[in-house]
């Protein structure tokens, strides 16, 4: 998981279209090569694109929650407004709970946060899902999702306090990566130990709700 849309300074500021780009540098976003249908730079593409290498360099079954196709709430609405789905109704499915929901059944969850995107929807599914799956430190829950297998890697040009404590908050795996070669070179060693650990004892599936309890719980 990671920001779907890049920084443009063409839309926060009424000169941005003076800069040479109105981009940030970035070191998984190239606004030339990820473009999406309409031509326009697009950092989800970027995602895309990372996903293809994880699945090519790693031999894992990489995606981004946006590769299943499951509208939020306003987007089954408007799907339902079209003249060709007269009298149907959609359920949709808010952002952060279909998060929660793919983190339950994956294997491995990654959290991308770089320099040149808007990460304010990442930053909050990321604190949804450290909550959501009891990954605090100390917390009393006596079953949760391993953190071993929840990583956050970031860009050593991001810059957040928030984000950069959380290994002193949550039991999760963190790392900064310089490039997308570092990046690659970083999530390997993790992914393997994950890999070992599927051969030796399997992953189970948490479900918030259903897998948890607390030595506190009556």
């Amino acid at each position: 998981m990671g920001p779907y849309t890049a920084f443009n300074a063409e839309k926060a500021y009424d000169d941005g279209d003076e800069l040479r780009t109105p981009f940030q540098s970035d070191p998984l976003f190239d606004p030339e090569t990820h473009v999406d249908e309409d031509g326009d730079a697009n950092m989800e593409e970027a995602l895309r694109d990372f996903c293809h290498e994880l699945r090519s360099k790693h031999n894992c079954r990489a995606f981004i929650a946006t590769d299943v196709d499951i509208p939020t709430h306003r987007g089954a609405e408007k799907r339902d407004r079209g003249p060709e789905r007269e009298g149907s109704h959609s359920d949709g499915m808010d952002p952060l709970t279909q998060s929660v929901a793919f983190a339950a059944h994956s294997d491995a969850v990654l959290f991308l946060f770089t320099r040149g995107g808007l990460t304010t929807g990442v930053g909050a599914e990321t604190g949804g899902i450290l909550g959501e799956f009891h990954l605090r430190r100390g917390n009393a829950a006596t079953t949760h999702k391993p953190g071993q297998r929840v990583a956050i890697y970031l860009d050593e040009e991001f810059g957040s306090a928030t984000i950069d404590e959380i290994p002193m908050g949550y039991d999760v795996q963190y790392d900064t990566f310089e490039s997308k070669e570092d990046l690659h070179e970083s999530v390997r060693p993790w992914l393997d130990n994950i890999d070992r650990e599927t051969r030796d004892t399997g992953l189970p599936v948490f479900v918030p709700g259903e897998t948890y309890s607390s030595e506190t719980d009556n």
